[in-house]
This record gives structure tokens, sequence and C-alpha cells, in this order.
């Protein structure tokens, strides 16, 4: 009777992971949200940047952790500004202002090496880098045509 059991048990929990991998591989599209409340586009554009955020997550564990740690810590910066602007109401509006301020100076220096990047690829190649540049003149000034002819098409839109 206890061997017949043991078998059982053995084959049902057997199984069961491999049903779950099934369901799970068979579904091409990102789940939905079910408490999504958006039209039915946006859900499915938020489900597949959970998706493509829960893949890369997936393949790069460091990265996902590093960005759980960031967003974590914004979270507790943001309940502490929270919590000054309710113990000084009077200070609020400038603590936000140095709370703001403190954002754009640490995006502006995680820039930085992008720029030192993008400066010492022009200073390794100079022609396509001048290629490069006046494709981004010639791309600037069509968009500012466009956009000139967009707001010819709309005069009475405020600008």
């Amino acid at each position: 009777m206890k061997m017949t059991n043991m078998l059982l048990l053995l084959i049902l929990f057997g199984l069961i992971p491999s049903t779950f991998a099934q369901s799970s591989n068979s579904s091409k599209e990102p789940m939905i949200d079910p408490n999504c409340l958006n039209s039915l586009e946006v859900c499915q554009k938020q489900a597949a940047k959970r998706e493509a955020l829960r893949q890369r997550c997936a393949e790069d564990p460091v990265w996902c952790e590093e960005r759980r740690a960031r967003l974590k810590q914004e979270r507790e910066e943001r309940q502490a500004l929270k919590k000054q602007c309710q113990a000084n109401p009077a200070q609020c509006k400038e603590l936000k202002r140095q709370y703001r301020e403190k954002k754009k100076e640490e995006r502006r220096k995680a820039k930085q090496p992008l720029k030192e990047a993008q400066a010492q690829w022009c200073a390794d190649n100079p022609s396509d880098c001048e290629r490069w540049k006046a494709d981004k003149k010639t791309l600037g000034k069509e968009c500012r045509k466009m956009r000139r002819q967009l707001e010819e098409k709309y005069p009475s839109r405020p600008h």
C-alpha cells in the first residue's frame, strides 16, 4: 500500500512541473494584467514591456539586481522626501527643488561616459564623424521643415 502511494505521488509530482512548463511556454503573447483598466492596446504594450523586462532579467541577473537596488533606493529617497515635507510643510517646495536638482545632476553624470565615448569615436574616426554630423544636420533641417508644415496645417493650435 505504501509503495503504491509513493509511486503515485512520484508520478503526480513528476507530471505537474512539466504541465506548468508546457502551459507557460505555449503562450506566444505576453499575458495581459487582468486588472489593467486602460485600452487593450495600452494593456498589451504594458504586458510586452513586462515580458521584455522579465526576459532581460532572465538573461542578465546582475543587471536585474542592480535595477532592483536602484529602484529601491529611489523609492526610499522619495519616501524620505515625503516625510520631510510632512514634518516641514513650509520647506517642502525647497526640498522638492533640491531633490529634482540632485536627480538632474545624477542623470548628467550618468551621461558623461557616453559623451566621452562619442568624442573618442570622433577622434578615432574623423571621416565617419564628419559624415555623421552632416547627416544629423540634414535630418535636423528636415525635422524643422516638417514641424513648420505641421504648424501651418494647424494654425489655430497654440505654440
